[in-house]
């Protein structure tokens, strides 16, 4: 079956020009039990339409300043970038180094420090904090907000990038990237048309799905979720 899925791709790519496309497929996005609704961001389910996973993966939001409604519908393009830009960066605003690196490592369970137990209610409350931090350091390493040098998430990326402008720069990689949804009700002209930007994890032909869209990764990466 693996074998069936590279070639797939690679038959996709074969005479490919490299540019973005709107997705065929749509997104619709509900607030798992033990999200902190007290506040307005991540961590939250993401479901594609059509591919099952139910949710096929769990992500966070990039900007201040928009937002989007759960189990609605939205059409989407990918890139490495917010579309809107929010409060901080240019618009598209490509997404830190940092913010990539503790996404990558929260899509594989494997951030340090995250409560990912979601057996007791003990677990829902911890994981529910877990959220919450990641959800700020991420705004924050987005220039949303103020930093905030006690989150143990700005710590950990920190010490990674050696420091906090490394962590703010740009992302170089191709793992992680940007689901941009738009409301199909409204106009493009319309303020509320794009919605809140969030962040997917890529297969590892990243940059072909960032530029391909919805075609890989309805074969590959939308069926990566957490447990």
């Amino acid at each position: 079956m693996e074998n069936m899925k590279k070639f797939a791709i690679a038959a996709l790519l074969a005479g490919t020009v490299f540019v973005p496309v709107a997705e065929a497929a749509q997104v619709k996005f509900t607030s798992p039990a033990w999200r902190d609704t007290s506040y307005g961001g991540g961590e939250f389910a993401a479901d594609i339409i059509g591919v099952g996973g139910n949710p096929d993966f769990y992500t966070f939001c990039l900007e201040r300043n928009e937002g989007l409604s759960f189990g609605k519908n939205y059409d989407y393009t990918t890139s490495g970038a917010a579309e809107a830009g929010g409060y901080g960066g240019g618009s598209p605003d490509p997404i830190s180094e940092g913010t990539a690196w503790l996404y990558e490592a929260f899509s594989k369970g494997t951030l340090t420090g995250y409560s990912y137990a979601t057996t007791t209610a003990a677990d829902l409350l911890a994981r529910a904090a877990s959220g919450r931090a990641l959800q700020n350091a991420i705004w924050a390493l987005e220039d949303e907000q103020p930093v905030d040098n006690s989150n143990p998430f700005i710590v950990a990326v920190v010490s990674q990038f050696t420091s906090l402008a490394g962590a703010k720069a740009d992302y170089s990689g191709s793992k992680v990237g940007v689901l941009n949804p738009t409301d199909p009700s409204k106009a493009s002209t319309d303020p509320f048309y794009r919605r809140q930007s969030v962040l997917i994890n890529l297969p590892d032909n990243g940059m072909a799905v960032m530029l391909l869209g919805g075609s890989l990764m309805l074969i590959g990466a939308a069926r990566r979720r957490l447990a």
